[in-house]
């Protein structure tokens, strides 16, 4: 009983989801081989795990909404994309925390968080395994929150590098959000939110001049 204009949005909305659990895949893989400590290490595999789940949960939902049809992801996420892809290129685990856990894992949390009650009302389905990965997306950005910190504490320089490559992973941020308004516009949400709901849960020592 969808609208077909509400199941074509979001199956574009779950083909970009789908494009950044692959990323944040990708990073995971990555990290755990610039970690000594054993514990961060399970932990990136076990995250590496989980994005592949959700990358393969998103590509089904949006073949269940729409079979046979493929979107792209917006090209505004493909560009960040290629920004994580240069941090990971230069093996720069300061980078990619911030670019992967911080701002791509707090834009998924705000997504699916402020999307799970316009979904319900929509008939989308998937409730259990949405909240199921709402929580996981929660601690992959508690643990880059944590490993970033240990970054700061051992070297002081970098918690101005983190306010830099925050601020400008937000920028790309908000270009995605304009490529993507008609999406979320569809499902009754209001697409400038998402962007200052995302830099308010910023804790102070990365948010900085980006407030």
């Amino acid at each position: 009983m969808m609208h077909p204009e509400t199941r074509r949005q979001a199956t574009r909305l779950f083909a970009a989801l789908e494009y950044g659990e692959q990323l944040a895949h990708d990073c995971a893989r990555q990290q755990l081989h610039w970690i000594d400590d054993t514990r961060a290490q399970r932990f990136l595999k076990t995250q590496a795990r989980q994005e592949a789940s959700h990358a393969a949960f998103y590509r089904r939902a949006a073949e269940w909404l729409m079979p046979g049809h493929h979107y792209q992801p917006p090209a505004t996420l493909r560009q960040y994309g290629k920004r994580l892809q240069r941090a990971l290129d230069n093996n720069d685990l300061c980078d990619s925390l911030t670019g992967s856990q911080i701002v791509l894992e707090g834009f998924g949390e705000q997504i699916i968080s402020r999307l799970n009650r316009g979904m319900d009302n929509h008939g989308i389905g998937f409730r259990r395994i949405r909240r199921l990965l709402l929580r996981q997306e929660q601690s992959h950005y508690a643990f880059g929150l944590r490993m970033l910190q240990q970054q700061t504490a051992s070297e002081a320089a970098n918690a101005g590098r983190i306010q830099t490559l925050a601020a400008d992973y937000l920028q790309q941020v908000q270009r995605i959000m304009e490529e993507m308004s008609d999406v979320f516009v569809s499902l009754d949400e209001d697409p400038g939110e998402y962007c200052s709901d995302l830099l308010d849960n910023l804790p102070d020592w990365i948010r900085g001049p980006c407030r």
